[in-house]
Formats: structure tokens, C-alpha cells, sequence
């Protein structure tokens, strides 16, 4: 016997109708919705364990073959160690969380107590005085699966950081903000490839030429942190600024040149000569021109698709992850480093106002910073000790070499840069403090250095120290120019011979 179908009101609809019997099109969703949706959800799910597997997560090489159960010891020792993991993750969020709060009330960005109390956790501090904390936050049994999420926390930052790269703040740029840019690049580099004679034999990788090495560290010498300076404008009443407008698109521009020069360094150490490592990049550069070429105006139209769809939050963050860890795992396979597929990811899926998958992004975002990050942080921490570099005078002599060179390059370049461009000296200063702060960035870009063995534990643990440094100054220095305090309306009180930045003939910001 056919029941007549009846419509109801939108008030009475329930969500799940269309999964539990079939709908007329004005009253409720198409039954063959509940078959396609959890089809498409997992077949998304097995690719986005595909490509988890690819970076590394599988079965250990030393299982027996043949194993098909866990015996009772083995399944004690599993969920033994995943308390451990759940119990690391929440000591390390929590300690995170104080130290970024400690560092707004210190007037530093949250993110530098994130940092310092990565460092502070290892064994430079609580581990040299402390040892068995070692076992709280980074148990020994829990490693291998800590590390993996702290290089997937690494990954989803940088494709965090492409996400919310504006192109069009670079389109927009003009002669000044153009000038200043290169000016804050190319000298801090150039300082960083001549300083590298001094410091080779104290922090070159054993096996790695002078040219791969000279070239990251002139990269290393010139790094911007893109996130923590947003954060830093923000909060020193600069964000509606000229000033600050002009150093966050310097920043952009500065992003870009270094993760170019980074990709060659790396290839470079991995071919052994320049001209061998011309092949890498030129395949970089093809993959990452296809696929923001081809790629964008697919992925738009499939977000399109899933609007019209309806497409639950679920199906969205599947593809979003498969994505990233499909890309990260593509740019490992030519030869540079999985972050630049992940920022390549975040380039390809821009923060969109009102888009239901950007609303999925900002939520992994958040997540992954209170949870996986300060783990990567953690890691660092645990890799850095400064009681190696402290009793030994040629480390020493080579720390303070780099500290000098990373500052006074960016200070000097962006602000003789600045200033021929039309800039007043205290502007110009002030942008050249902005510019110096390294951040998350830099320790990112350290990371993969020492992974690809282009430095030794020695240099990261100076460099990784030289990126804070650099970062917590910027606020008081800005303070000694004027320019970091707020005033009623947001905007940094200012005298009035240099009341405007930019010189109104070339100002495009």
C-alpha cells in the first residue's frame, strides 16, 4: 500500500530525513543522497590513510610476518602507550597555554611563550635539572608517534600560512614597498653567504659542500615571519598603519624569495653541484605552476559543487586533509621538502569570506595550534641545548658572528632601503625592526635544514635562540622609536614632520 507523501515545514524538517526515507525535491533531501554520501566519504577517507601511510605511518619493518593477532602483552603495552601520548599532549597544550599567556602579559605575542616554552621543557632547562620530565612530555615509548604529529603539525602551520597569503597585497605594491623588499632580502642575504666562511667548520652538516650551506644560510640570515609579524602589528596599534600595511606586504614579498632560495639550497645539497640540482627546481616550479594554474579553478569549482550539494563539514575536511598530505608528500618526492607542498596546498585553498571550507580551514587551524604545534615546538625544544654551545669558545665566536649578521643585515638593508625610497629615518628604522622579527618561520626553515643536513645540532641550537631573540626585541624597539604604543584610535602617535610614511607620490598601500 502507497502512503501519500506529505511536505513538511522547514521547522519540522529534521536533518538526517533524507538518510532515513526518501523525500519529494520540495520538502527534503534526494534519497540517493544517503548512498552517494557515505561513498564519497570513504573512499576521501582511504586516500587521505593512503597518503598518511606514504609519510611514514605503517607497519614497523621488524613485525613478524604472519601476525595476524595482538597477543594480551602487546595490546597492555598499546594502550599503555596511547595514555601516554594523550598524556604528553595535554601537559605539552597546557605549558604552551601558560607560556603564551605569560607572553601577552609581557607584551610579546603568545606565540614567543609558545616557543620558549618548548626550549625551557628540554634539556637547556627542566631536562638538565629535571631528567625524568622527560618522560612526561616526551616519553620514550611514545616518540616515534609524538614526532609523527609534530611534523603533522608543522605540515597543516604551513598550509595554514599559504592559506592566508594575499597575492594581491604583492599586485598592489608599488615602487617603495618593491624596493624595500628586495632591499630586505637580498642584503641580509648576501652578509649571510659572505658570514658563512667564518662559521662553516663550527656549523656545517658533516658531509654537506660550501655552497649548499652557504646558500641556507643566507636564507636563514633573511627569513621574515610572516604570522608572528601580523600578530605583532596587530597588537602594537600599527595594524591600520601605512607602516604596517608596508611591512606585512614586505613580508609577503620576503616569503616568497626565501622559500625560493630555500628549495635551491636543499636541492642543491641533495644533487651535490648547482647544475645538478637544476632539474629539481625547474620541476618544483612546473608542479607548482600546474597546480595553482589547473588546480584552483578545479578545486573552485568542486567547492561550488559541494555548496550546491550540501556537502556535510566531514566530507570537506577529509579532502582538505587528503590535499595537503598528497601535495607535502609530492614536493618530498622531487627532492624539497614536504612544507612546500603544504604551503603550495594553502596557496591553492585561500581563506575565502562566508566559504564553508574556509570555515573548516580557520577550525583545523585553531586546533592544530593548541594541540600539534606546541608538540613541534616541544620537539625543537628537546634537540636544543645550549649547554653544548655555552663551554665552547668557537661556537661562541660563531653565534655572535650569526646574532650580528642577522640583525644589523635586516636593520641595515631595510632601512638604508627605506630611506633612499623616500621614507623618514624613524620609519625607516621601524620598518627594518619589523622586518628583523624571525619567529616561527625561521625555526621552521632551521628545522628543515638540520633534517636535510645542512647544519648541525650545534647551529640549530644558535640560530633556533638567534629567532627569538630577534622576535622579542621587536616590540621594544619599537617602543625606543615611538611606534609601538596605542593610542585612543588604534594608531601609533606620531609628530608631524613624519606624520606620513610613504611619500604621497609613490604611496600605494
Amino acid at each position: 500500500m502507497n502512503r501519500p507523501r506529505t511536505s513538511r515545514s522547514p521547522a519540522e524538517a529534521k536533518p538526517d530525513d533524507g538518510m532515513l526515507a526518501d523525500t519529494d525535491a520540495a520538502g527534503g533531501r534526494p534519497a540517493w543522497r544517503g548512498i552517494v554520501y557515505p561513498l564519497l566519504i570513504s573512499v576521501l577517507a582511504l586516500g587521505a590513510l593512503f597518503a598518511v601511510l606514504g609519510l611514514g605511518l605503517g607497519v614497523p619493518d621488524d613485525l613478524p610476518s604472519g601476525t595476524t593477532a595482538t597477543p594480551p602483552a602487546a595490546a597492555t603495552q598499546a594502550s599503555e602507550t596511547l595514555l601516554r601520548i594523550v598524556g604528553a599532549l595535554a601537559a605539552v597544550a597546557a605549558v604552551a597555554a601558560a607560556g603564551g599567556a605569560l607572553a601577552r602579559r609581557l607584551g610579546q605575542p603568545p606565540v614567543v611563550g609558545e616557543i620558549a616554552a618548548g626550549l625551557l621543557l628540554g634539556p637547556s632547562c627542566l631536562g638538565a635539572f629535571l631528567p625524568a620530565s622527560k618522560e612526561l612530555f616526551f616519553p620514550d615509548a611514545a616518540q616515534p608517534v609524538l614526532g609523527l604529529l609534530a611534523q603533522v603539525g608543522l605540515i597543516l602551520f604551513m598550509f595554514s600560512v599559504g592559506s592566508e597569503f594575499d597575492p594581491s597585497q604583492l599586485r598592489r605594491s608599488g615602487r617603495v614597498v618593491g624596493a624595500v623588499s628586495q632591499g630586505s632580502m637580498i642584503i641580509p642575504f648576501v652578509l649571510g653567504v659572505l658570514s658563512s666562511g667564518l662559521v662553516y667548520h663550527e656549523f656545517a652538516a658533516g658531509r654537506v659542500g660550501f655552497l649548499p650551506f652557504a646558500i641556507f644560510l643566507g636564507t636563514a640570515m633573511s627569513i621574515t615571519a610572516f604570522p608572528v609579524l601580523a600578530r605583532i602589528v596587530q597588537e602594537s596599534g600599527l595594524s591600520r598603519h601605512p607602516l604596517g600595511t608596508m611591512a606585512m606586504t614586505c613580508a609577503a614579498a620576503c616569503d616568497v624569495i626565501a622559500w625560493g632560495a630555500l628549495a635551491t639550497a636543499m636541492a642543491v645539497a641533495g644533487a651535490g653541484s648547482v647544475w645538478g640540482a637544476g632539474g629539481t627546481v625547474l620541476l618544483a616550479a612546473a608542479v607548482a605552476a600546474v597546480v595553482l594554474l589547473l588546480g584552483r579553478p578545479l578545486v573552485r569549482a568542486a567547492e561550488r559543487w559541494a555548496d550546491r550539494s550540501g556537502l556535510p563539514a566531514a566530507a570537506r575536511l577529509v579532502f582538505l586533509l587528503l590535499l595537503v598530505f598528497s601535495l607535502a608528500r609530492l614536493t618530498d618526492l622531487i627532492g624539497v621538502h614536504s612544507i612546500f607542498g603544504a604551503f603550495l596546498a594553502g596557496l591553492l585553498l585561500p581563506h575565502r569570506a562566508g566559504s564553508a571550507l574556509t570555515a573548516v580551514q580557520v577550525r583545523v587551524d585553531s586546533l592544530n595550534r593548541r594541540l600539534l604545534l606546541p608538540l613541534f615546538f616541544l620537539s625543537v625544544g628537546m634537540t636544543v641545548d645550549l649547554t653544548q654551545v655555552t663551554g665552547h669558545a668557537g661556537l661562541l665566536l660563531a653565534a655572535a658572528v650569526a646574532v650580528v649578521t642577522a640583525v644589523a643585515g635586516k636593520l641595515v638593508g631595510t632601512a638604508v632601503t627605506a630611506r633612499t625610497a623616500g621614507l623618514s629615518w624613524r620609519y625607516s628604522l621601524g620598518l627594518g625592526v619589523l622586518l628583523n622579527a624571525r619567529g616561527v618561520t625561521e625555526i621552521v626553515v632551521l628545522r628543515a635544514g638540520l633534517d636535510a643536513g645542512l647544519i648541525n645540532q650545534n647551529a640549530f641550537t644558535v640560530l633556533v635562540v638567534m629567532a627569538v631573540l630577534t622576535t622579542v626585541m621587536t616590540g621594544p624597539a619599537l617602543g625606543l622609536l615611538g611606534l609601538g604604543s596605542r593610542s585612543a584610535t588604534g594608531t601609533p602617535p606620531h609628530s608631524a614632520p613624519d606624520s606620513d610614511p610613504v611619500p604621497r607620490e609613490k604611496e600605494s598601500v
